[in-house]
């Protein structure tokens, strides 16, 4: 154990679990209503994603493995991992969904689906009940991501999937009512079940691990319920979680009962709904690109184009020439050249048929991407945050910049309940007619008086 990692005789995990059991459920107003928000946001994009590739083959490889009552987005229904694995994968399938800044993790596409699908496997359950699963499992994600964070992620973790699995094991441990000590072995199992690279951006892997996230999580509480046991020690100390993928210089547990006593993750860090579906770290240069485009830079009138970012957003955004969407969403070049020529970034931007536009090969060619020295040494846990300046020398000698800091739809600029409710629609009108659109909408917005997850799963099987 590290030094200063735990000053109490019970270990984080227990902490952790004790804390998700025992609880009390009296969430604020303001923590529900972002709760119901992010049901909202996921199931638009679990919509959005139904029709993917990435989606419609997993499902396939599912499909043959018998029925159950848990209901798959577009098709039928089926045991509740399976369910939930189809669902979390199309959740991400466009990178669309929400991210956890602490956890650096795209954590709704994991949560949502399992608590829908476990939900509908155990029946008698409230749509109440499946948001304040929802409320426990973002704290144990924000928890988890404090004390990883941020060398955990830049080791090259898909949190995602690392700290996606033990949140979701979690918010199903809440959900089914598990005690503390069952709690406990579920957060250890998961541990067994959570991974992830990072080296699978831009692969129809990357979002399968929001799925497995659901899966794996979903599974672990499921297995505690029955009985099986783990090391209730599995984040700290020797080989614990910490331990093995964060550096020694991580923030640890230290803090942690003081932290979970504390107001909850949903209100203290909120989430980033996202405005634009590519990777969270290309966000600023794009809104840095529209920026330049409503000033009335021209593409055709730039000689070079230099996007100053972090080390961070350089990695991520790694595809110079992509050649598919995925790896469109995580291409500096594509998401700066098509929002500085469109003035937008929307979903039609990386259909299939967008992708070898001319226009954005001919700008990428013109451009380079530089580290901000000033975020050399990145440090999330310190309070820092990313940014992206994006300079342009023009032909006639003239030069424009403009910086992100905070884009639309992060905690300090969220997007408005009308933002929400247009993403809601351009999302499921890939699939759905107005008037199911509305429908979903008012099941959505009144899911917490639901008498179960079916208010919701219902529409599931309308495409």
């Amino acid at each position: 154990m590290r030094e200063g990692d735990m000053n109490q005789s019970r270990t984080a995990t227990e902490t952790l679990a004790e804390w998700g059991a025992q609880t009390p459920g009296d969430w604020t107003p303001a923590c529900r209503h972002s709760a119901k928000r992010a049901f909202i946001d996921t199931v638009a994009c679990m919509f959005a994603g139904a029709g993917e590739p990435v989606t419609q083959r997993t499902s396939a490889a599912v499909g043959r493995w018998g029925s159950g009552p848990a209901r798959r987005v577009g098709g039928g229904g089926q045991a509740a991992p399976w369910a939930a694995l189809v669902n979390g994968t199309a959740a991400h399938a466009l990178d669309y969904d929400d991210v956890l800044q602490p956890a650096l993790a795209h954590i709704s596409a994991g949560l949502v689906p399992a608590i829908l699908a476990l939900a509908e496997e155990t029946g008698d359950v409230s749509g109440a009940r499946c948001l304040d699963a929802y409320v426990v499992g973002i704290e144990i994600a924000a928890r988890l991501g404090e004390a990883l964070n941020i060398s955990h992620y830049s080791r090259g973790w898909h949190t995602t999937l690392s700290i996606g699995a033990p949140a979701v094991a979690a918010a199903c441990a809440r959900l089914i009512g598990l005690d503390a000590g069952q709690t406990a072995h579920a957060l250890a199992l998961s541990t067994s079940m959570a991974g992830g690279s990072k080296r699978q951006f831009g692969s129809m892997a990357k979002p399968l691990h929001a799925g497995l996230a659901a899966k794996n999580g979903l599974v672990a509480a499921s297995l505690a319920a029955a009985g099986v046991d783990a090391a209730r020690d599995v984040f700290e100390g020797e080989w614990g979680l910490l331990g093995m993928t964060a550096d020694p210089d991580a923030p640890g547990f230290a803090g942690l009962e003081r932290r979970l006593e504390g107001p909850a993750a949903l209100e203290q860090h909120g989430l980033w709904v996202k405005a634009y579906p590519a990777c969270a770290s290309g966000h600023r240069p794009i809104e840095a690109a529209i920026a330049l485009h409503d000033r009335g830079v021209l593409a055709d009138d730039v000689d070079t184009l230099t996007a100053h970012v972090s080390p961070m957003a350089k990695a991520n955004l790694r595809f110079v020439s992509p050649e598919t969407p995925s790896q469109a969403k995580f291409s500096l070049t594509f998401c700066v050249g098509a929002a500085l020529i469109d003035g937008h970034a929307n979903l039609a931007t990386f259909q299939p048929e967008r992708i070898g536009r001319p226009d954005i090969a001919s700008l990428a060619e013109r451009m380079r991407i530089e580290i901000d020295p000033a975020l050399e040494d990145q440090a999330m846990d310190r309070g820092e945050f990313d940014r992206c300046t994006v300079e342009v020398l023009l032909r006639d000698g003239t030069s424009a910049t403009e910086t992100s800091v905070v884009p639309a739809g992060f905690p300090g600029k969220p997007l408005s309940d009308a933002a929400l409710r247009q993403k809601f629609l351009e999302c499921t009108g890939r699939v759905l007619g107005a008037s199911v659109q509305e429908e979903l909408w008012g099941a959505l917005e009144t899911f917490d008086r639901a008498d179960g997850p079916a208010a919701i799963t219902r529409f599931f099987a309308i495409p």
